[in-house]
Formats: structure tokens, C-alpha cells, sequence
């Protein structure tokens, strides 16, 4: 809460210097015009987040500080992948595009870290004093309990989908230990946690919405689990066959619409302070990457317009993917601006899922059908027969589920290299972002020394 607190210290002086000024033009009637013992009216405390009442404003202050968390991480671990490439002037950036993960100085990853770390803790401070409120019987809508564990699965689940360690045991005063690599599991066992305690709540208030959400989040967090195993394996198949991800995947399918899609768009109140919008869409350091697009000629800093600017092809129709297009519409063009919408979840990725676990358990026939399920969302003619069934996933997910967060595990497990990666970088050794040195310089019992790369 580092930012927090200096936030409201900076208030606080500012109305110490306004007092001190109006006491100046007052010194001859004042026999202390430098008096600062001054109350601070906009000063909130603690105990005043003990009353229900502030449920829905607490809750809606968790998923803005998530929110914001995200356009600040999400610029890091995307450039990091295929996904975006670094088209600017900033040394780090183009680090991260090398494949240079691993650095706990590269400033773009250590900005963004305190806002993750902040969230997390908020998301913990906010599930604890709502589930209070809950079982005084002072809760007045229960909804909100529903909304604070979703947003809380959203920031565990990026932590384990985002880095290679964390600090997950840490309050605002009291330092902990890193979870280790081995045991980053926990931060998915989290949101199922929280997941599994929201879905009765959800259920009892019949909002189909929250269902809907909560279940797609289940499964991203059982399939998400899974994967990073993969991601980190040197050999074996790459498929995951969760079944308790399935079962979620399928129950979740139940309430969706075939296009339905849960986001969280930040406004300019929620935005990191170097956020993946304004990089991409206004400063110009990042664009969507060459595996996706073909720039401009005349302005390499942008992708071509329209249809033009899209270089990946569609393996059915063999013509420029129109998926990659709406997507690439969505996030990564100018008039989209700084405040890009964040899919977290959608109807799609639970096809995927299910897809995913017929091709695991062999039935080839049944993965077709899936997989074609998730094609004629965009309307796409199907395949008509699986040739290399891996191949087909891969591309699958790296189109439909761009700009998600979940394409560096995907690259990893499926043996795909960006070009740009450099032979010794963090990615060659299926590394993800690191404890940063923010976190390390000022908790010691965080790994150190502060600058050292802890996975090369």
C-alpha cells in the first residue's frame, strides 16, 4: 500500500503549505503562523471502512485498483511474448522484447509491481472485512461479496498466469516470504478458493451474470494451474486434461452466449502510471507484434488499416484472420487510446478448454467438434479433419485469446519462439516476471540481492 500512503501524505502537505501560506499574510494577527498542527478533512481512517454501509464503494475500489494493476502489467509480460513488439525508444522495453524477463530493474515491470502487489492485498483486505460485514448480518447486498472474490480470483490468477515468484504473505506492515516457483500453484488454489465460496452466494441471488463469471473463472483457474506445469516441463505432451476445469467449462457454457465475454476497461482514473494503453495507442513505444500484423510502411509504428494490416492467415480460408482483426481492433490501434479493454474471461476460451481435453484423452472426432465450435464465433468455415491436432490448438488460442495474458505459458509448452528472442534471455528458459527490486529493496526477506536475475 506504498502508493497509497504516499498519496495521502502528498495531500496532507499540500494543505500544510496552503496553511502555512494563508498564515504568512496573517503574521501580524497570528502568534504562530507556522503552526501545522492542522486537521486534514479529506483524511479517511480505517475504522471508517468498518461500516457496511461502504460495502459497495470498498468492493468497487478492489476492482478499480485490479483494474489498474492490469494496464500496468500487462505491457511487460505481452512484449514479453508475440503479442506485442517494442517499436520505440525506450531501452527496456526493448529488453522485454528480446526476451529479457527476468530483470527485477527493468523499470517497466518494477513500476507495475507495487500496483499488483497492492491489489492482492487489497483483494484479501476487502474478501476479509466483506465476508465480516456478511456474517454480522449488516451486508446489504450480497452481490457485493460476489464481486470482491471475483476481482480477487482476477489478480490471483495473473499472478500465477504473470510470474515466476511472489509475495503473497505480506500486509501493509509486516514483511513474508516468497512462495517459491515450485509452489506458485497456490496463487490458482486461491481463486478457486475464492470462486468456490462466491457460486452459492451467486447462485441464491439467481444473477445469471455473476454465475457466468464466476464459473469461467473457475475454470481459467484449474486449466491456468495445468498449464504453467506444462509451460515449465522439458518434455512430455503439452495438452492438459483437467477435469475439474472441463466440468466448469462446461457448466459455464450453460449460462453463456457463444460471444459472451467478461472485461474490465479502465477509465482515466484507473490507470497505471505507465499503462499498455498509452504505450501502445499514444506514445508508440509498443505495437501488436510482426506475428500478427503488417505495419505501415510510411509509419512502422502502427499496424496497416483495416484488413491490410493483418499478416496472420487463417489455416481454413487462407485469408488474413478476421479474428486477429476484431481483436486487434479492440486493443491495439489509436482511436482505441489508453484505455484498452482486458477480457479475463469469455464463452470462447471454455470452448477451448473443453477442446483441449478431448485432444488430451485422443478423441479426435470430438476435439474437432469442439474446436469448430469455437471457429463459428467468428463465423469461421470449420475444419474438416484434424491433421496435427497440437498445431491446430496452438493456433487456436494464440488468435482467439490474444491480448488475455496467457500467451508466454502457451509459447512455452507448445515449443514457439518469438523471433526476437536472444539465445541466454530469461524466455529460453521458460522464465516469467520476476520479484522486482522495488519489492526486494524494501522487504529483505524477499530474494536478494535486489538486482540479480533468480531465473536466466
Amino acid at each position: 500500500m506504498r502508493h497509497l500512503t504516499s498519496m495521502r501524505r502528498l495531500g496532507s502537505l499540500s494543505r500544510l503549505v496552503g496553511a502555512a501560506l494563508s498564515g504568512a499574510l496573517l503574521v501580524g494577527a497570528c502568534a504562530n503562523p507556522f503552526d501545522t498542527d492542522v486537521d486534514n478533512p479529506n483524511a479517511v481512517v480505517e475504522d471508517a471502512l468498518a461500516d457496511a454501509a461502504g460495502a459497495t464503494t470498498l468492493v468497487n475500489g478492489l476492482g478499480a485498483s485490479v483494474t489498474r494493476a492490469l494496464t500496468g502489467i500487462y505491457g511487460p509480460y505481452h512484449t514479453a511474448t508475440d503479442e506485442l513488439t517494442w517499436v520505440g525508444s525506450r531501452e527496456f522495453w526493448k529488453n522485454l522484447d528480446d526476451g529479457d524477463v527476468s530483470d527485477p530493474i527493468n523499470e517497466y515491470t518494477d513500476g507495475a509491481f507495487p500496483f499488483v502487489t497492492e491489489a492482492r492485498w487489497l483483494a484479501d483486505f476487502t474478501v476479509r472485512r466483506v465476508g465480516e460485514f456478511a456474517t454480522a448480518g449488516t451486508l446489504r447486498n450480497p452481490k457485493d461479496r460476489v464481486r470482491a472474490h471475483i476481482y480477487g480470483a482476477v489478480i490471483y490468477i495473473t499472478i500465477g498466469d504473470m510470474f515466476e515468484d511472489f509475495v503473497l504473505g505480506s500486509d501493509r506492515t509486516e514483511s513474508a516470504e516468497a512462495v517459491g516457483p515450485a509452489n506458485m500453484g497456490v496463487t490458482y488454489d486461491s481463486a478457486v478458493a475464492l470462486l468456490d465460496r462466491a457460486l452459492p452466494i451467486a447462485v441464491s441471488t439467481a444473477d445469471a451474470e455473476l454465475q457466468r463469471q464466476v464459473l469461467g473463472l473457475r475454470a481459467r483457474a484449474k486449466h491456468a494451474k495445468a498449464i504453467r506445469v506444462k509451460a515449465k516441463a522439458t518434455s512430455g505432451s503439452p495438452l492438459v486434461a483437467d477435469a475439474g476445469a472441463t466440468t466448469d467449462a462446461k457448466a459455464a457454457l450453460a449460462l453463456m452466449t457463444p460471444t459472451w465475454r467478461f472485461r474490465l476497461t479502465p477509465t482515466a482514473n484507473n490507470l497505471a502510471g505507465i499503462n499498455v494503453g498509452f504505450e501502445m495507442n499514444n506514445r508508440g513505444e509498443l505495437r501488436a507484434g510482426d506475428t500478427f500484423v503488417n505495419a505501415d510502411p510510411a509509419r512502422p509504428i502502427v499496424p496497416l488499416a483495416g484488413i491490410a494490416g493483418i499478416k496472420m492467415l487463417d489455416p481454413v480460408t487462407g485469408a488474413a484472420s478476421t479474428t486477429v482483426s476484431a481483436a486487434i481492433d479492440a486493443c491495439c490501434r489509436a482511436a482505441v487510446g489508453n484505455n484498452a479493454p482486458m477480457t479475463q474471461v469469455s464463452a470462447r476460451e471454455m470452448m477451448l478448454i473443453v477442446a483441449e481435453a478431448e485432444l488430451a484423452a485422443g478423441n479426435t472426432d470430438n476435439f474437432l467438434t469442439e474446436i469448430n465450435k469455437s471457429r463459428a464465433v467468428d463465423a469461421l468455415p470449420a475444419y474438416t479433419a484434424v491433421t496435427n491436432g497440437s498445431t491446430m490448438l496452438e493456433y487456436e488460442r494464440k488468435v482467439q485469446l490474444y491480448f488475455q495474458g496467457r500467451r508466454l505459458a502457451d509459447m512455452y509448452r507448445f515449443g514457439v519462439a518469438d523471433g526476437r528472442w536472444l539465445t541466454g534471455n530469461g524466455v529460453r528458459a521458460k522464465c516469467f516476471l520476476p520479484i522486482t527490486y522495488l519489492e526486494r529493496l524494501t522487504n529483505v526477506k524477499a530474494p536478494q540481492p535486489t538486482t540479480q536475475r533468480l531465473c536466466s
